[in-house]
């Protein structure tokens, strides 16, 4: 059994400890517990260490063979992991449904290897094939998965974690009112209602889509910004029912009966069995359709694909004419504070809600 680690030990591979009264790494063998000085290189212990943990695991292999012991694959412990840990995490729905798209990926190019015959070459190699962005969002989700598989005994080292994360050169440009206003013009009316929504809130996509008609109360619209775990910056936002936000929740109103302030009715019916109501619209149908409006309008000429504006960058453009307007943008758009982070001590009925008066004219754009 291999000690516990301390702070001074945290980064190390198994096996290896750093002595802070010589300055120097030493690495015990698992066999028998015997130390052997690993001098003061850091990288080099580092090395050395991995290497053996790797030999060792080799003999434990050839044992399981002999034992007719059958090692996990990694897709395996993928679905352990999706079962036992993820829902510890209490995640967003959102950042779940993220996990899903590159769990598929990962599954598909590593899935059948053996787990504890990953290298960090291959998780290297594998990275490799992806943008920057995705890249960087693999390789923290693989760190995390090996970080529990090596608490679990099954691999000795993280091959995630000695890769290098990709550099993220941001190149998505902000929406300009001009361009933002072709691409509602060129939009259905339920997307329209989602601009103006996001506009008036400064909301993000999601909070935006379970916006519902039954949350309106005493004069404001109540909204629990979605979390993305227990100690995020959720907001439980009351947006006054300003003269603004009701014209915009008036044109949400329609022949469909729905809940939800941006709804649509589907092609297909038989395809809504999964969701909460048959007229909700879906995260990704949404930046897709967003997506086509705005080639449709082709208000961009110049800009490349990868410079092209979102849904979530009427966002920041809302925070941005807020703050132009003299208001306090970080309250509107539910930015944490103090006081929200306190909300996870107290029953829903006792946090204390953000009120705050979405009364941005959208004219410009919205007309």
């Amino acid at each position: 059994m291999t000690r516990p680690r301390n702070k001074s030990n945290s980064g190390l591979p198994s096996n290896l400890y750093f002595d802070k009264r010589r300055k120097t790494y030493r690495y015990r063998r698992a066999s028998d517990g015997k130390w052997f000085p690993f001098g003061t290189d850091r990288l080099q212990a580092i090395d050395a260490a991995k290497q053996l943990n790797l030999e060792y695991m080799k003999g434990r292999d050839l044992v399981a063979l002999v034992m007719n012991e059958s090692t996990m694959t990694l897709a395996a412990y993928i679905e352990q992991y999706r079962r036992e840990i993820l829902p510890k995490r209490e995640l967003a729905k959102g950042t779940l449904e993220l996990y899903a798209v590159h769990f598929r990926k990962i599954i598909k190019a590593l899935g059948e290897k053996p787990i504890n015959e990953i290298t960090v070459k291959i998780v290297a190699d594998f990275l490799r094939g992806s943008t920057p962005r995705s890249s960087n969002q693999v390789r923290a989700l693989l760190m995390n998965v090996f970080t529990h598989a090596i608490a679990d005994g099954l691999i000795p080292d993280n091959p995630a974690a000695s890769t290098i994360a990709q550099i993220e050169k941001k190149k998505r440009k902000r929406h300009t009112q001009e361009g933002l206003k072709a691409i509602r013009d060129a939009s259905p009316q339920w997307l329209k209602n989602a601009i103006d929504l996001a506009l008036l809130t400064a909301s993000r996509r999601g909070d935006i889509l379970e916006m519902r008609f039954d949350k309106m109360k005493d004069g404001f619209l109540s909204v629990i910004q979605e979390k993305t775990s227990a100690e995020a910056d959720t907001a439980w936002i009351k947006y006054e029912l300003t003269p603004e936000l009701l014209k915009v929740i008036e044109q949400c109103r329609d022949e469909v009966d729905s809940p939800f302030f941006v709804h649509r009715k589907p092609e297909r019916m038989h395809a809504t069995e999964h969701k909460e109501h048959w007229s909700k619209v879906e995260r990704r149908y949404l930046t897709r359709a967003f997506k086509e409006a705005r080639e449709a309008a082709g208000c961009y000429p110049d800009w490349s694909q990868a410079e092209m504006p979102g849904f979530h960058e009427v966002r920041a453009m809302a925070i941005k004419l807020y703050k132009r307007s003299g208001q306090d943008a970080q309250k509107i758009a539910g930015h944490a504070t103090e006081e929200m982070t306190k909300n996870y001590l107290r029953d829903e009925e006792d946090v204390t809600w953000t009120k705050v008066s979405p009364n941005l004219d959208i004219s410009k754009i919205a007309e």
